[in-house]
C-alpha cells in the first residue's frame, strides 16, 4: 500500500483551509489519469466471452518507464478464474532476463498490495510501479522470470474480488502459467510467490491451494512482507480509523459478491452507504483524502464494527488463511511499528501457527520510521526492509535447501488477545 501518501494527504486535507485544494487536486489528478487510461483501455478489453485455459495469454506488449538492464517488461492481458470458476482476464506483468541460460528459468511471482480498485490502480497500468517493486532487477540479475498478477477485475471489465483468498490465489497461479506461456521466457514449473500486505494475504492463499489449481506446477516457499492474515483481529482494532476509510469500501464492496448474505447497509454510516462504491474505485490516495474530508467533517463510514456482527465476522473466518503444512515452507516479515497491519496480530500468527506445525520462519523487524507518520510508513518500508532477505530465502528454496522454523524465538510483540473459552458450570 502506498500508505504513507495517503495519510500525508490526510494530515493536509483535515487542516482547515485546505479541504478546496484537496478537492481541486484530486479532480486534476483525475482528469490527467483519466485520459491516460483511456488509452489503456484497448489493450485491456478482453474477448467477450473469455475463451481459452487458465494462463493463455491474450496479448501483450513492452512496458515502458522501468529502468532495467539484462532484462525485458511487458504488459499482459492473461486467462484466469474468478470465485465461481468462470473464466475472467486479468492484467499483469512479465519480466524476462536477457542473458541466456541453461535449462528452464525460476519463477518468481509477486502479489501486490492494497491500490483501490480504479483501473489506473492496477500496478500494470500504473506509473507509480516501478518504485513499489524494487526488486524486479535484483531478479533479473539472478535469472529469474518476473510475474506479477494485477487480479481480475483490477483494470479489467467486471468485478473485482478484493481480500477474497480463492481468487487471489487463482490469479497468482494463473500468471506463473501465463510466465510459462510467454515467448521465449523458457520458464519452468519452479517458481515462489512473494507479496506484501494485501498482497501476502494472496501469497499465503496461493501457498494454500496451490496444488488443487495447478498440479502440474511446484511451488517451493511462500515470502510474504506485512501480510494480512488475522482478518478479525485486525478489523477489530482498525474499523473506526482513517485506514478504515481507506481500505473499509473494497471490503464492502467486494465480498457481497461472494457472500451473498453480507449486506452493507448492516455494517455502514448513511454516509458510508452513499460513498462506499465510489471509494472503492478511487486509488488509494485519493480514497484516503476523500475519507479524511468527510472524517474532518465528522462523519463515519462504519456504523458499527463489522467483527461484531455475526454475517460478516464469519466471512472473515473464512478469508483468513489456515496455517500453512510443514510441506509450504513459509516466510513472514512484521515490523513492530506498523500502524496499518498490527503486529499483535502476526504475533498471533506466529502462535498458531507454530502450535500447529507450520514450517515458518518469522522476521521480526524494528520501527522502520520517525515521525509523525512513522507508524503509517513502517508499514510501507517493511517491503522496502523485507525483499533482500525474502530473494535470498528465496534462492535457497529454489537450490533446495531446507528450510528452517525459528518458532522457539518469543515475538516482540505480544499476540493479540484470544477470547477465553467459556468453560461449563
Amino acid at each position: 500500500m502506498r500508505v504513507v501518501k495517503v495519510l500525508l494527504i490526510i494530515v493536509a486535507a483535515c487542516a482547515v483551509g485546505v479541504v478546496v485544494v484537496a478537492v481541486a487536486a484530486i479532480t486534476a489528478n483525475n482528469v490527467e489519469s483519466n485520459q491516460t487510461q483511456e488509452a489503456l483501455d484497448p489493450f485491456y478489453t478482453p474477448p467477450n466471452p473469455v475463451v481459452g485455459k487458465p494462463g493463455d495469454i491474450i496479448r501483450f506488449e513492452p512496458l515502458t518507464g522501468f529502468n532495467i538492464t539484462d532484462g525485458t517488461g511487458y504488459r499482459i492481458l492473461y486467462v484466469s478464474k474468478d470465485p465461481t470458476g468462470a473464466l475472467r482476464a486479468s492484467g499483469g506483468m512479465v519480466f524476462v532476463p536477457t542473458k541466456p541460460v541453461a535449462g528452464e528459468r525460476k519463477v518468481v511471482a509477486y502479489a501486490h498490495g492494497t491500490s483501490g480498485l480504479g483501473d489506473a490502480c492496477a500496478p500494470s497500468r500504473s506509473p507509480l510501479t516501478p518504485t513499489a517493486q524494487p526488486f524486479i532487477q535484483t531478479l533479473m540479475n539472478l535469472g529469474y522470470v518476473y510475474t506479477a498478477t494485477d487480479y481480475v477485475g483490477l483494470g479489467t471489465p467486471g468485478e473485482p474480488f478484493y481480500m477474497i483468498g480463492s481468487s487471489e490465489a487463482q490469479d497468482v497461479v494463473n500468471s506463473v502459467r501465463a510466465a510459462r506461456n510467454f515467448p521465449g521466457s523458457n520458464a519452468g514449473t519452479t517458481y515462489a510467490v512473494m507479496g506484501h500486505s494485501q498482497g501476502g494475504h494472496s501469497a499465503i492463499w496461493t501457498g494454500a491451494l496451490s496444488k488443487e489449481i495447478a498440479p502440474e506446477l511446484d511451488l517451493v516457499g511462500v515470502a510474504a512482507s506485512a501480510p494480512a492474515t488475522q482478518l478479525e483481529p485486525l478489523l477489530n482494532q482498525q474499523w473506526n480509523s482513517l485506514i478504515g476509510w481507506a481500505i473499509g469500501p473494497e471490503v464492502a464492496l467486494s465480498w457481497p459478491l461472494v457472500y451473498p448474505e453480507l449486506a452493507p447497509v448492516d455494517i455502514l454510516t448513511p454516509t458510508g452507504v452513499e460513498l462506499y462504491t465510489d471509494l472503492a474505485y478511487e486509488c488509494l490516495e485519493a480514497a484516503g483524502m476523500k475519507g479524511a474530508i468527510e472524517s474532518a467533517m465528522g462523519k463515519e463510514l462504519f456504523a458499527e464494527n463489522p467483527a461484531k456482527v455475526p454475517a460478516w465476522a464469519a466471512a472473515m473466518k473464512d478469508q483468513t488463511p489456515a496455517p500453512l503444512p510443514p510441506s509450504m515452507p513459509t516466510l513472514i516479515s512484521q515490523a513492530i511499528g506498523d500502524g496499518v497491519v498490527l503486529a499483535n496480530t502476526n504475533s498471533l500468527t506466529q502462535q498458531k501457527w507454530c502450535a500447529a506445525g507450520s514450517n515458518v520462519q518469522f522476521n521480526w523487524l524494528g520501527q522502520l520510521a520517525t515521525g509523525p507518520l512513522a507508524s503509517a510508513e513502517t508499514h510501507e518500508n517493511t517491503l522496502y526492509a523485507a525483499w533482500p532477505m525474502e530473494t535470498d530465502w528465496i534462492q535457497a528454496r529454489f537450490a533446495n535447501e531446507p528450510a528452517t522454523s525459528n518458532c522457539g524465538f518469543t515475538p516482540p510483540v505480544a499476540p493479540y488477545p484470544v477470547p477465553a473459552t467459556p468453560t461449563s458450570p
